[in-house]
């Protein structure tokens, strides 16, 4: 009763705080758009700030799902949670397939409100599956609810870093050619949809165990639970970011190029998605250690090194977006992603002197090279059909794109087997054990 006592005060305040600033948002769109992308046109800004009047109370469902995401985990439910991103995104992709043509990007900003509906809704069937008692109450002076508000502030400003970069993006793109900062929003899209299902599955699943192993001093335990969560989501992520590397063109062609989504913006926005891609595993990899340092009490050390990321990034865009425009934007953020992981990965070692990376450094070479194997013969099969289908036609492309991430998905498993990557050897006996369980 008292857990959901405080769950529901946390519930209620996000809810009342965001409505506040949704109202101050919508009211004050025009002022945002000047901020956030001073380099448009009249014309440009007034349909900014229409839009952002239309996408605006999303804030309030993506936080509350956040909320409500949080209690899951907390009750051991990780994978709906989880899940619910990737769905958020794969509702926005569907809006631009399906809406686009007739209601343009109308239709896209009503589809990014209706994404995080679905975010929050997703969730709700699971919320009552754990039995969550909600009650009508703001207690403000509970000694847990105190304490949040203590740690809060840390805790936004670490999770708002990348948030922060690609506001960065956004300014810098609104300076450069029309259509650069749509382009880099749909390879954002894309790349954040196997981040989105599979790694914050993965990261929110080892918290509460690297939690549980940081309060009993296991500090070998602790290490071991962190290296093998960062071996499972380097197993996904690479070659995802490889896969969408080399099919990026016709992935987008086939789920975004229609109407005024021509050949050029398809371009565009595949040469955004080469560089984001690039940030894909860092990225990942930061989720699950920036968890570590939750676990351990440590919620300054993620703020520092999110400056230290957003200076990074800052001096990059300004140097790569004169020979690289909106593409130089996307390395940018990348490299910054990664200095960013880099940065939290070696503070670690003054809470963990067991962390040793060697094995995993044999784990993520053996995975690249899987990964590239895996790009030759999705390359090839992409290219042979490519030669033998006419592609103007959307059923000829769809079985290009689905075969070829099949092809690919199956030959990159037959490598990861043969090299012998230890967390493939893991993932195969718990399924081994779960099949005899079932038996």
């Amino acid at each position: 009763h008292e857990a959901w006592h405080v769950a529901s005060t946390i519930l209620n305040l996000t809810a009342l705080v965001l409505s506040f600033l949704t109202i101050l948002g919508m009211v004050g769109a025009g002022f945002l758009v000047k901020i956030t992308a001073p380099g448009f046109n009249p014309d440009s800004a007034r349909l900014a700030a229409y839009l952002t009047r239309i996408m605006f109370p999303s804030v309030v469902f993506m936080g509350v799902g956040m909320v409500i995401s949080g209690i899951l985990n907390a009750s051991y439910k990780f994978a709906i949670p989880a899940f619910a991103p990737g769905f958020s995104n794969m509702i926005i992709i569907a809006s631009v397939v399906l809406f686009s043509a007739r209601y343009g990007i109308t239709g896209l900003a009503v589809g990014t409100l209706v994404s995080f509906m679905g975010f929050l809704v997703l969730q709700i069937p699971v919320l009552k599956r754990v039995k969550f008692k909600y009650s009508l109450v703001l207690d403000l002076k509970h000694p847990a609810v105190r304490q949040l508000m203590l740690t809060i502030g840390p805790i936004v400003l670490g999770v708002a870093v990348n948030q922060i970069n690609l506001a960065l993006n956004r300014i810098f793109a609104s300076w450069l050619a029309e259509g650069s900062i749509s382009a880099l929003n749909f390879a954002m899209k894309l790349m954040n949809l196997p981040q989105g299902i599979f790694v914050a599955a993965v990261a929110s699943a080892i918290y509460p165990t690297m939690s549980a192993f940081a309060i009993k001093g296991e500090k070998k335990f602790f290490s071991e639970t962190l290296l093998r969560g960062l071996g499972m989501v380097s197993l996904i992520t690479i070659p995802a970011a490889v896969g969408l590397m080399v099919l990026r063109v016709p992935i987008i062609q086939l789920l975004f190029e229609r109407g005024a989504f021509d050949h050029a913006a398809t371009l565009a926005t595949a040469s955004a998605l080469l560089y984001y891609s690039l940030g894909l595993f860092p990225g990942a990899a930061n989720m699950v250690i920036t968890r570590a340092y939750y676990a351990v009490g440590d919620v300054r050390t993620p703020v520092f090194a999110g400056i230290f990321s957003i200076a990074v990034n800052l001096i990059l865009s300004v140097l790569f977006m004169g020979p690289l425009a909106h593409s130089g934007l996307a390395l940018a953020n990348s490299l910054a992603t990664g200095a960013n992981t880099l940065y939290l990965y070696y503070g670690l070692r003054k809470h963990l002197s067991f962390l040793k990376g060697k094995k995993l450094l044999i784990s993520l070479g053996k995975i690249c090279l899987a990964s590239g194997m895996m790009a030759l013969a999705t390359w090839w099969a992409a290219a042979f059909l490519g030669t033998r289908l006419d592609l103007e036609a959307k059923g000829n492309l769809a079985l290009l794109v689905i075969s070829t991430i099949a092809l690919g998905g199956c030959s990159y498993f037959a490598f990861v087997i043969m090299l012998k990557v230890e967390d493939v050897r893991l993932l195969l006996d718990d399924l081994w054990k779960k099949i005899k369980k079932t038996k």
